[in-house]
């Protein structure tokens, strides 16, 4: 989510079809609103200056230089955090984190893969490659396992669920309306729920059966989560590479 959508989503409801247009707009591209005055920004976004004065004052500003002000402060609020360089976070990850992550639980993962009927595995935005990635993987292992990414997907999932069945939902903050939404319905089909998340303690972790957490700072830029989503592959990779060898390699 945006700065815009972040801190104005309430209003939007308020905005015409050509307000909207230029509230998203912005929202895309924050920056544009601290480099350029009301004309340019007009121009720059094929639009008029009574329409973004409009905007700024359904916004509940009095008017557009009111509106800049405050968007260059929450700019320079939520700025790219000043972390350690990748590398030091890999390090870090590897050496202090991965060697500390309780077996128990991924063996557990790894049993509930085993014996499950059906795997859905759900994950939005930049963890949907992730998701896709440990289906796939599945796959390769001769274990089906579909990924669910659409929200229309996440409605209709709780209705699919079985006893027998495994959700394994992976999120970075663990704070997604839509699949909190999904998680509590599905909770009430009696099938396994786990997630993999980074933070230890959020409400999507709250509401499955157990939960994997990697637990690396995170990174911010302009409200948006950036925080590599490697440290969620390596644990899925723990947890699938224990699946392989305890379920599928032949004692020699």
């Amino acid at each position: 989510m945006g700065i815009l959508l972040n801190n104005f989503q309430s209003q939007m409801k308020y905005l015409t079809e050509s307000e909207l247009s230029v509230f998203v707009e912005m929202d895309n591209r924050p920056e544009i609103l601290i480099s350029s005055n009301l004309t340019k920004l007009s121009a720059e976004l094929l639009s008029s200056n009574s329409t973004i004065i409009r905007l700024c004052q359904k916004l509940g500003f009095t008017g557009f230089s009111e509106f800049r002000s405050e968007i260059k402060k929450l700019i320079e609020q939520t700025r790219y955090s000043a972390q350690p360089d990748l590398l030091n976070r890999y390090q870090f990850f590897f050496n202090e984190i991965l060697p500390n992550i309780n077996q128990d639980k991924l063996e557990f993962f790894a049993e509930k893969i085993h014996k499950s009927n059906n795997i859905f595995i759900v994950g939005l935005g930049l963890t949907k490659p992730i998701a896709e990635y440990m289906s796939k993987y599945l796959y390769q292992l001769d274990r089906a396992a579909i990924y669910v990414y659409e929200s229309h997907m996440l409605d209709l999932l709780p209705n699919l669920l079985q006893r027998s069945d495994l959700v394994i939902f992976i999120s970075e903050s663990g704070e997604t309306k839509s699949l909190l939404s999904c998680a509590s319905k599905a909770a009430q089909s009696a099938a396994t729920l786990l997630s993999i998340t980074n933070s230890q303690h959020n409400p999507l972790n709250h509401t499955t059966h157990m939960s994997l957490t990697s637990r690396m700072p995170e990174n911010q830029y302009h409200n948006y989560d950036v925080t590599s989503r490697v440290f969620q592959t390596a644990i899925i990779d723990l947890v699938l590479d224990i699946y392989l060898n305890k379920y599928l390699k032949t004692p020699e």
